[in-house]
């Protein structure tokens, strides 16, 4: 009973010197992981570091990293699959708003040149039309013709007696006003 009583007691003080060094090293570690932590040291991954150094404890840090390498490439994969098919999307969008602009540009070109082709016509009308008018007041007598130039825009004036000869145009300037005639001199030398 001697023998049983001593190792009971042997048993009581190794449960409080092992619970007497335990309980402290735990705090202590808790407590130094706490402190590092908020110093900016990240303890987890330094320890996975050192951890892969030991030949036990390697495989298993490793497959758990080589697991989250793989999630992560898996992850980035994704990602760039959805970016790719996103620049396929804007890359058609951008073609089709090239031909847009491609065909309104054929549109402006296809309209300057109906503007030109009617501005042309108009000119030769207008040309045309002057040139009867200038006929007209060749053959009218010169003293009936200037007043009725002299009432006119004096723009128009100048574009009939422009297309009038010169004997005819001398003429009918002599029979305006003076000051009216020599504006429309001034006018027609000019141009």
């Amino acid at each position: 009973m001697a023998k049983s009583g001593h190792t009971q007691k042997n048993k009581k003080s190794f449960s409080k010197i092992f619970a007497a060094i335990f309980f402290p090293l735990i705090f202590l570690i808790t407590l130094t992981l706490i402190v590092l932590t908020l110093s900016g040291v990240n303890v987890f991954e330094e320890a996975e570091k050192y951890t892969s150094r030991i030949p036990g404890l390697s495989t298993e840090a490793s497959s758990e990293s080589e697991n989250s390498v793989a999630s992560e490439v898996d992850r980035l994969k994704a990602v760039i699959a959805n970016k790719e098919a996103e620049m396929e999307e804007l890359q058609s969008k951008s073609d089709s708003k090239q031909n847009q602009i491609n065909e309104l540009e054929q549109q402006v070109v296809q309209l300057e040149a109906d503007l030109e082709d009617a501005r042309s016509e108009d000119d030769s009308n207008e040309n045309s039309k002057t040139a009867e008018m200038a006929q007209s007041f060749q053959e009218m007598d010169p003293e009936a013709a200037a007043p009725i130039l002299e009432s006119m825009n004096e723009n128009l004036a100048v574009q009939v007696l422009n297309d009038v000869a010169s004997e005819e145009r001398g003429e009918i300037l002599g029979q305006m006003d003076a000051e009216t005639a020599a504006n429309i001199a001034s006018i027609l030398i000019e141009d």
